[in-house]
């Protein structure tokens, strides 16, 4: 090395500029002081895993030899980076590795890019057109004044959410800290402890947490997951978290395939559920007049929760497992309550079984025509307060939920919610079991694609169906013995089930179907256990007894008029919010605004931030607004990415003023609808 090489190695400060000179000599200071350094960063953020690492190498260690650099398996002796022959020396790759996963990630085959399958399509205007009509106009402006492009378009130098499976080092990281990338959010997880403590020696980690949003780098070490934790990653920022995903994954091992699955999964989960303020006004319509708030409709009675009967529940679904295990709900029928769910109602007459209550929580129109088809018969409704009014009106016994999750529930402060009650109907059917026994019993609600098998029972409302698996879906762990597979959304729906069981806490949950595994319920065969005799008509009644027909007596012309004021300040702090400035003012005379991408993904979050601060504080109101604003979000997120260059100050403004026209659309659908009750 000449003298003036070595003169700019010595002074360099970087991983990279040591590396790159070859002067591999230099390390020893770099990695003592950066490892010191993080030693004392983790001693105050995690002292657990701060005492973990000062254990000794088990397996794996740092190896420096003279210009040689590699990670050893301190066991066998083998070089975890390959080496290569170059004359009669051998040559490690450990660098030359690291710096091509530093180059351009985002174009980068070591990467694995995701999208969640999303791409910038108009809404429905004819089923959401409050909502269409904010985010089309969006779509149409970008395309047609701001050049938008069929490919997005990133600042440089930003990742927007990025997922590691396992470091190896990790040298590679400290390369893009170095070269001034930033990362809107960051999921980090290293199977080995000794491979994350070898990190310890490259990656500047206090900096590597001030590249990243505030409370969005999650770093997690040698135990698997909860997956609490990996859902509250994506929807703590379920907007910005939701489109592009770079994933890179070092090494593989069981450990880590079973978290790059977890991840997936909560990725998978967070693109959907989300709602509209158009649905949730059919709702609010639906409730008022199955409340009798009209004066023309009958009033439902409307289930409390003093207590639960004394009875198992059997809750019933419309997925294939149901062909197998109607022999055994019709033999046990007289000692357990059965609860058939949505079009599982149809499978069981066909079988001679009479369900005691059929769950509704659908708003569609032609839910009254599935039920005339079924038949009803004389079988009692228990259905969610906003299901169509037309389709209650069928059932000879009937009765209402407030249904958790829908604005509508949540009018006039009621306090008998049942939560974990969607996305579909057998959620609510399930949740209402938790709350309503100690033993629940779980029959077709399948939460997945069972391979071989069709999507439904045979004979339901959907008739035929292939045995097809579609492409969007994955692997999941099965209740028994079959091949299972889910999409986002029957994945979200065993998550709600889980999280039923974890705070409803019945005693006993028990799984009889051979669909996906619900963490919380026991895989069972119908062969392996009976039920104990019970009084069942005493404790139908002793449910029934829990309904209350004084819901209405709480609603006052005040609740309409409160909601109509409360509506309308929301609507401005969204504004206000909106209007504030993203950016920073040139230096030129023209002094306009220049507003960059990194700066609307920070507005986005703040945003919805506070959507679901107003949906925990107030939830008829937040939860009304909560889904059509993250559309708009969403939207206004992904037209930004598609415009081919930083400088998004006058989209920006132009879509406040659209987000502006339309919210002002929807506070007065809300008060035309409500004052029309007022004044009945």
């Amino acid at each position: 090395m000449d003298n003036a090489h070595k003169a700019q190695t010595q002074t360099a400060t970087s991983l990279r500029a040591i590396c790159q000179s070859g002067a591999l000599h230099f390390l020893e200071s770099y990695t003592a002081k950066r490892y010191a350094l993080n030693m004392d960063f983790f001693s105050l953020i995690n002292p657990k895993l701060f005492e973990e690492l000062k254990s000794p190498p088990m397996q794996y260690n740092v190896y420096c030899n003279g210009e040689d650099l590699n990670i050893i398996d301190v066991q066998t002796k083998n070089f975890v980076y390959p080496t290569r022959k170059k004359g009669k020396k051998l040559e490690h790759t450990m660098i030359e590795q690291n710096l091509a996963l530093a180059l351009n990630p985002l174009n980068n085959s070591a990467y694995t890019l995701h999208t969640n399958r999303l791409a910038l399509h108009k809404l429905d205007e004819e089923k959401l057109a409050l909502t269409a009509g904010i985010c089309n106009p969006m779509i149409d402006m970008m395309l047609n004044e701001f050049g938008g492009a069929n490919r997005f378009h990133l600042p440089s130098h930003f990742l927007p959410n990025m997922t590691l499976f396992g470091l190896l080092g990790g040298m590679f990281l400290q390369f893009l800290i170095e070269e001034g990338y930033h990362f809107h959010s960051l999921l980090l997880f290293e199977e080995h402890i000794d491979f994350f403590r070898i990190s310890l020696y490259f990656v500047d980690y206090p900096l590597l947490f001030e590249r990243v949003s505030e409370r969005s780098c999650y770093v997690f070490v040698k135990d698997l997951l909860h997956k609490e934790f990996v859902q509250n990653y994506f929807t703590q920022r379920r907007i910005t978290n939701n489109f592009l995903r770079l994933e890179l994954c070092l090494y593989d091992s069981p450990k880590l395939q079973a978290v790059q699955e977890s991840v997936a999964e909560s990725y998978a989960i967070n693109s959907r559920g989300w709602g509209s303020f158009d649905d949730e006004m059919i709702g609010v319509k639906n409730t008022l007049i199955n409340l009798g708030i009209d004066k023309t409709h009958l009033s439902y009675p409307i289930l409390h929760l003093p207590q639960r009967v004394n009875a198992p529940i059997c809750v019933v679904g419309n997925g294939p497992s149901l062909d197998m295990l109607l022999p055994f709900i019709k033999a046990n029928a007289k000692n357990m309550i059965i609860f058939s769910c949505g079009t599982a109602l149809k499978p069981l007459k066909n079988a001679g079984i009479e369900p005691d209550f059929q769950i509704e929580i659908e708003r569609i129109s032609y839910l009254k025509d599935v039920l005339e088809s079924a038949p009803l018969g004389e079988t009692t409704l228990l259905c969610g307060n906003m299901v169509q009014p037309d389709a209650l009106a069928l059932g000879k016994e009937a009765y209402i939920f407030m249904r958790g999750g829908s604005a509508s529930a949540y009018f006039g402060g009621v306090k008998s919610v049942v939560e974990f009650a969607a996305p579909y109907v057998g959620n609510a059917g399930f949740a209402l079991a938790c709350l309503l026994s100690e033993e629940v019993l779980i029959c077709g609600l399948d939460c997945g694609y069972i391979k071989g098998q069709s999507k439904h029972a045979q004979g339901s409302f959907y008739g035929e169906e292939e045995s097809n698996i579609p492409q969007n879906a994955y692997a999941v762990q099965g209740n028994g013995e079959s091949e299972v597979y889910a999409d986002a959304l029957f994945s979200l729906s065993s998550a709600m089930m889980s999280k039923a069981i974890g705070i409803f806490k019945p005693k006993l949950v028990i799984n009889l179907g051979q669909g996906a595994y619900i963490r919380g319920a026991r895989p069972v065969c119908v062969e392996d256990f009976t039920l104990r005799e019970i009084d069942k008509n005493a404790q139908i009644l002793a449910l029934k007894s829990y309904m209350s027909a004084h819901r209405q007596a709480v609603l006052t012309r005040d609740d309409y008029r409160f909601y109509q004021e409360s509506i309308v300040a929301y609507k401005e702090e969204i504004l206000n919010a909106l209007r504030e400035s993203i950016g920073c003012k040139t230096a030129d005379a023209t002094q306009r605004n220049v507003a960059h991408k990194v700066e609307l993904f920070k507005r986005i979050d703040m945003l919805y931030a506070l959507t679901l601060k107003k949906s925990a504080n107030e939830p008829f109101v937040g939860l009304l607004f909560e889904g059509s604003i993250s559309h708009i979000l969403h939207t206004m997120m992904l037209c930004a990415l598609h415009i081919p260059n930083d400088n998004i100050a006058l989209f920006y403004a132009r879509c406040v003023e659209i987000i502006e026209s339309g919210l002002n659309k929807m506070a007065m659908s809300y008060k035309m609808q409500s004052t029309s009750y007022i004044k009945g």
